[in-house]
């Protein structure tokens, strides 16, 4: 209890803390770092899975080569011959199972892969339309992303929770507690409980 109650003071700022929760003039403060890591030469894509990097960010999961828990976007990041984006993941706490996402672009659209290194090494993909979330006309950060919401829960709903539930079976911690909860359940849990 008295997790949640620390938890909830360090909420109880004016910044959103997760990225959906960003607004036309206020964004989350990850995912304005992320962005200021990017090129001036970026392109839609590019800010789409700076995006993807917070969102996993979120639920717990890191670049592997990273020792902290500030999201950065890689050097070798992007492929240049190929346009493909790779990256290795690991869960906070699980820092010996590796993941790999692997993003193709098709177009407008991107093909999200995540790889894995458990069991038969499942792949989990779906495919978003770049534009629908990415706005490429503007230099403003709070208005470059449209659909937060949307984009949020379905990229974490279809890839991201189901291989952070597969790591957590395989070390037994997935469990009826709130050390198993992602950390914007347990800050959503946090507001309701302790509001004043």
């Amino acid at each position: 209890m008295e997790q949640l109650r620390s938890l909830n003071r360090t909420v109880n700022i004016t910044e959103p803390i997760l990225a959906e929760d960003s607004t036309f003039s206020t964004i989350a403060l990850s995912l304005r770092a992320v962005l200021e890591q990017l090129d001036k030469n970026a392109k839609h894509h590019d800010y789409l899975v700076a995006l993807l990097l917070v969102l996993l960010a979120e639920s717990g999961f890191g670049i592997s080569e990273q020792n902290t828990r500030l999201v950065y976007i890689p050097e070798n990041w992007k492929s240049k011959e190929t346009g493909v984006y790779e990256l290795y993941l690991t869960l906070r706490n699980a820092d010996h199972i590796r993941s790999k996402l692997i993003v193709i672009t098709c177009g407008d659209k991107l093909v999200l892969n995540i790889i894995s290194h458990i069991r038969n090494m499942k792949i989990y993909s779906m495919v978003v339309q770049t534009l629908k979330y990415v706005n490429p006309y503007t230099n403003n950060l709070c208005l470059r992303y449209m659909n937060l919401k949307e984009i949020s829960h379905r990229f974490k709903d279809k890839l991201v929770m189901p291989l952070r539930t597969d790591i957590l079976l395989v070390l037994n911690l997935m469990g009826p507690s709130l050390e198993s909860l992602p950390i914007e359940l347990c800050v959503k849990i946090a507001n309701m409980l302790f509001v004043e």
